[in-house]
């Protein structure tokens, strides 16, 4: 219980819903993040706010100020506004394909 708690601490688990971020994660999906010590650089995937909504986007640059430009792997270009450091909560460090699985179960259905 005292791992899950701090666990609970440092990560954090989403629940994949749109697919900006396709092929990389699908709708279903579930990622972990590491909330503490995280320092993204350019490539890695993040969770940020955004108008109050949790997003996960790939860095595709970093300011001079910090801030991150990021963009979804199905989107043509970067999103038009920067994400300030106090908005990004954390980095991505595990994918869990659930939403791709059910995918591919569901085809083979048919």
């Amino acid at each position: 219980a005292v791992v899950l708690v701090a666990l609970g601490w440092t990560h954090g688990v989403l629940y994949v819903e749109g697919a900006s971020m396709e092929p990389t994660l699908f709708p279903g999906d579930l990622i972990v993040y590491r909330r503490v010590g995280a320092t993204p650089d350019q490539g890695d995937l993040v969770v940020f706010e955004h108008r109050g909504t949790l997003v996960v986007h790939r860095v595709a640059g970093v300011l001079r100020n910090g801030a991150l430009r990021t963009r979804g792997d199905a989107n043509e270009s970067v999103d038009a506004d920067p994400v300030a450091p106090a908005a990004v909560h954390g980095e991505v460090v595990l994918m869990v394909p659930a939403g791709r699985a059910a995918r591919a179960l569901a085809a083979s259905a048919h």
